[in-house]
């Protein structure tokens, strides 16, 4: 996973980048739609935050969504499917080793990924407080 930072235009881009197995077509239509896993709740493997397959309850990117809107930033999403696990009811098997396509880090880094950008602009007709406005 990789977090970025950096200006663009006149505002910031905030990313963050997973080099998972990806979002088949299909779920990428739905993503920021309330409550919308990409698979299974239950297929979850331990049910702990952060382990592989841990997945969510799909309610932080309609919040975000929300958020964007309310707030006046843009969030967007790309992803690309992992091509050796192109279908819903295809897993990975969530280590290097046990997979049979893919032999290293590079392999599988390259097979699939998804972006979360989030841009938000400079505020229009006010001083920046860091530059010591009020």
């Amino acid at each position: 996973m990789a977090v970025s930072v950096k200006k663009r235009g006149k505002g910031t881009e905030l990313g963050v980048h997973d080099y998972g197995v990806g979002i088949t077509e299909d779920n990428q239509r739905h993503i920021f739609e309330g409550f919308f896993t990409t698979q299974d709740t239950m297929a979850y493997s331990t049910k702990r935050p952060f382990d592989f397959n841990a997945g969510g309850k799909g309610a932080d990117l309609l919040r975000m969504k929300i958020f964007s809107e309310r707030y006046n930033f843009k969030i967007d999403m790309a992803s690309s499917r992992c091509r050796f696990i192109k279908g819903e009811a295809d897993v990975c098997p969530g280590r290097i080793s046990k997979c049979p396509f893919c032999n290293n880090k590079e392999a599988c880094y390259n097979s699939g990924e998804t972006s979360f950008t989030l841009f938000f602009p400079a505020a229009q007709g006010k001083e920046c407080l860091a530059k010591g406005g009020s």
